[in-house]
């Protein structure tokens, strides 16, 4: 279990099965990471979410340090080890964005997958129109690597899905004063 200055990030607990499929099934928050169509999730869904928790090389629940409240989840997946290349993923409720949570537990995430995992490369994939997340994973370090133009059908238009990464010693170049953390 870590902290930060406002968070909380945990290991899966199963009490988070329902959190999950509730942010799951938030149409705003389907809206910016699936390409399927927006599609309400029936129970059994949680079947999924559990393996994804435990099959991620590194998953955190994250919740309000002061009140335990749950926010969202990120994610590290390692599909080759050899390559010590991470995937990174993460949702949170849409009552806390803009508050800069989002910023917080992925930079405190990225940090740690390059410290203590000794991964060499963070990989992500973003849809064009989530622009938020866009504008989040630029400016903490990331750079667009490459597109799949028209990769996504929403909203009535295509959209590019974008692929993006960041080095472990671009990381460590920007982020020499890294943010404050405890480990409980």
């Amino acid at each position: 279990m870590f902290t930060t200055e406002n968070l909380l990030l945990r290991s899966f607990q199963d009490s988070d099965l329902d959190h999950l499929l509730a942010l799951r099934n938030d149409p705003d928050v389907q809206r910016g990471k699936t390409f399927g169509p927006v599609v309400p999730r029936p129970p059994k869904y949680k079947d999924f979410l559990r393996s994804l928790a435990e099959e991620s090389t590194l998953w955190f629940t994250i919740a309000m340090r002061d009140t335990g409240e749950f926010v969202g989840h990120c994610l590290i997946r390692i599909s080759e080890y050899k390559n010590r290349d991470g995937e990174f993923s993460i949702s949170l409720f849409p009552k806390f964005w803009g508050k800069g949570y989002g910023t917080e537990a992925t930079v405190f995430t990225v940090g740690h997958a390059f410290s203590a995992l000794g991964l060499q490369r963070l990989s992500l994939c973003v849809l064009e129109g989530n622009v938020a997340a866009r504008r989040l994973y630029t400016k903490i370090g990331f750079r667009e690597e490459g597109r799949k133009r028209r990769g996504n059908w929403a909203e009535g238009k295509w959209e590019d899905i974008i692929y993006m990464g960041v080095l472990e010693e671009e990381w460590a170049a920007s982020h020499s004063a890294a943010v404050s953390v405890t480990e409980d």
